[in-house]
């Protein structure tokens, strides 16, 4: 038997850890204590005075999905657009606060826990307030393609605004990250085209055999289920070439 523990907050409640340490005395088996983050109030309500001149795009959703793309796309379209991804914020290998799965002998890396969502939030802060460097949030051996780098004759802009995009997995299962935006989009595909471009992917840790069943796709249809709740969130196919588009028509949208 499995014992599973949600504790919500900056780390994991002392209910969260009475009724865990009950389950290790009742059953045996592995048990799981998942801490889901959440970002300080403070910093929360500092975020939400200081974003005033900004527009916020957060984009998650299925692995491979094409968020990255959407990011880069959307960076070379708008004026003044940072991009801040979430595989930046990934714990060090090595790191306790790891869920690891002794079955695969590998660490679950498509959860929330598996991210320091603190530093991230610290960024996001730092680069509301202007004093983040444009470079400084960017993903580390990053190789930004030429779309991302080539900006359009005339890139779309809004009087007196700058556009913040926060992509990665889980960014909207995030709550500080949900309710600071203004736009949401997250990416959806089907199990064998997921999978198909999962494979064609180099990760580092590597993937090892199983991962993607035991871990990637189950945890997708758990933060899918989350995302869904909120209809404040658009959800995008991710074998459309034109997604792009349909996205800036809705930034376009905002200045009508």
């Amino acid at each position: 038997m499995r014992v599973v523990v949600v504790a919500r907050g900056p780390g994991p409640t002392v209910a969260a850890r009475l009724v865990w340490g009950l389950g290790r005395r009742l059953c045996g088996g592995t048990h799981v204590l998942h801490a889901v983050p959440s970002a300080p109030v403070s910093l929360t309500r500092n975020m939400a005075l200081q974003r005033s001149n900004w527009v916020v795009i957060g984009i998650g959703g299925v692995t491979c999905g094409g968020k990255t793309s959407l990011a880069r796309r959307l960076r070379g379209a708008l004026r003044q657009a940072r991009v801040v991804h979430q595989d930046a914020y990934f714990l060090a290998d090595d790191s306790p606060r790891h869920v690891y799965i002794p079955e695969l002998r590998h660490n679950n890396y498509d959860i929330l826990a598996a991210l320091d969502m603190d530093r991230m939030m610290a960024d996001v802060a730092a680069i509301l307030r202007g004093d983040l460097k444009e470079d400084d949030a960017r993903v580390p051996n990053e190789v930004p393609s030429a779309l991302s780098l080539q900006a359009p004759a005339e890139p779309f802009s809004l009087p007196g605004k700058q556009f913040l995009i926060l992509e990665g997995l889980t960014v909207l299962n995030y709550p500080a990250i949900m309710e600071l935006c203004d736009l949401r989009y997250y990416f959806v595909l089907e199990y064998e085209e997921c999978l198909r471009r999962r494979l064609y992917r180099l990760y580092d840790p590597p993937d090892v055999p199983g991962y993607f069943e035991l871990c990637v796709w189950p945890e997708h249809i758990k933060y899918r289920a989350e995302v869904e709740k909120d209809q404040r969130v658009k959800f995008l196919d991710g074998t459309d070439v034109n997604v792009h588009e349909s996205v800036m028509e809705d930034i376009r949208r905002l200045a009508t």
